[in-house]
């Protein structure tokens, strides 16, 4: 089975240095059975404030929390927020695992119409005059799934809104290292009620289980009640991996090798399936697939099964009340070997036809 579904982008290089990195710590793998602080060390603290201000405003330190996944911080947010039984607004097509969530803390999300910058403040607007919405969350930066980046014009909007509701933004980065640029997030721009997440599972590793959480210091006993309910602390020996591989260049590096290979996927998905609706970020190692005029995801994503290539069917991303029965995701991170994607866009395009 061709994998195009999962996302974890992995280069075969950074293997050995990944392996490097652990044999340098070796000697001291004493330090690695100690426990951190509920909301992570100092220094580890200080290394993420710096590593996730690197594009605008400083966030300090005093606002950073560090949870084991994206997923954990996710959670952790809508707890300390205080959104459990509330309604939050969510982009029309967004990340599949958000209903799941959701549902399990009694959150009732409302789809947000979208443009090509993202969610529209005239949606958000009539949503929150007619649901008492207490959140937003998004995913601004490299959206997943249709790859949109939200130019910041489009952030202070939605800020505004927010701020005159009472309501709080949560910003999931789970992509945007993949941008060679990009604006500042929702905690630089407005540090009393954005909250900002960053997953090292997709940067780094799958298996690195580090996630940076900045939050509105008003929040902070919300945040450690919560970590603590969820998983107690954080890891010492991921969370070390992450500040040395930050303060000595190697993850900046990495990152920048992943921008080149996901630029290099996308760039020969889009040739393959040329004169397909095809949309995403230039350099993301995901696509959206709008299919022809007749077909459905559900089917389709049937068929290609049959055909041996797993992808999402786009119905996974709707927010309640949207269909999304005519796209399908494609992910170019699993498969390390580009002749095994291609193969597999190979199968699409003929059951295209």
């Amino acid at each position: 089975m061709i994998s195009l579904s999962s996302n974890y982008p992995v280069l075969a290089e950074q293997k050995a240095s990944f392996k490097h990195l652990i044999d340098r710590h070796y000697a001291t793998y004493n330090e690695w059975f100690s426990m951190k602080p509920v909301m992570g060390g100092k220094e580890d603290r200080q290394i993420a404030a710096g590593w996730i201000s690197r594009n605008g405003a400083a966030i300090s330190e005093d606002s950073i929390f560090m949870a084991i996944s994206g997923h954990q911080a996710i959670i952790v947010s809508l707890l300390a927020a205080s959104l459990q039984g509330t309604a939050v607004a969510v982009d029309e097509f967004t990340y599949s695992n958000i209903p799941t969530i959701a549902r399990m803390l009694n959150v009732q999300l409302i789809a947000c119409k979208t443009d090509e910058k993202g969610m529209l403040p005239s949606s958000l607007e009539a949503a929150t005059a007619q649901h008492k919405i207490r959140g937003i969350y998004l995913m601004p930066t490299i959206n997943n799934p249709t790859g949109v980046i939200m130019p910041v014009e489009r952030r202070l909007e939605l800020i505004d809104i927010a701020r005159r509701n009472g309501q709080v933004i949560i910003d999931d980065d789970a992509y945007g290292f993949l941008a060679d640029s990009s604006p500042a997030n929702f905690a630089q721009l407005a540090p009393d009620l954005g909250w900002y997440i960053y997953s090292l599972s997709k940067p780094f590793a799958p298996d690195i289980k580090v996630a940076f959480i900045a939050a509105p210091e008003q929040y902070k006993e919300q945040i450690i009640t919560a970590l603590k309910l969820t998983s107690s602390n954080p890891s010492t020996f991921f969370t070390t991996l992450v500040s040395t591989a930050i303060t000595n260049g190697e993850l900046e590096e990495l990152l920048r090798k992943k921008r080149i290979e996901g630029k290099r996927r996308q760039t020969i998905t889009r040739e393959v399936l040329s004169g397909y609706d095809v949309q995403g970020h230039e350099n993301g190692f995901h696509c959206w697939l709008k299919l022809p005029a007749g077909i459905r995801s559900g089917e389709f994503h049937a068929s290609l099964l049959q055909a041996g290539v797993e992808v999402i069917p786009g119905t996974a991303f709707s927010a309640p009340g949207v269909s999304a029965g005519e796209y399908i995701r494609i992910a170019m991170g699993a498969e390390e070997d580009m002749n095994r994607v291609i193969q597999g866009l190979e199968i699409i395009k003929k059951q295209l036809s």
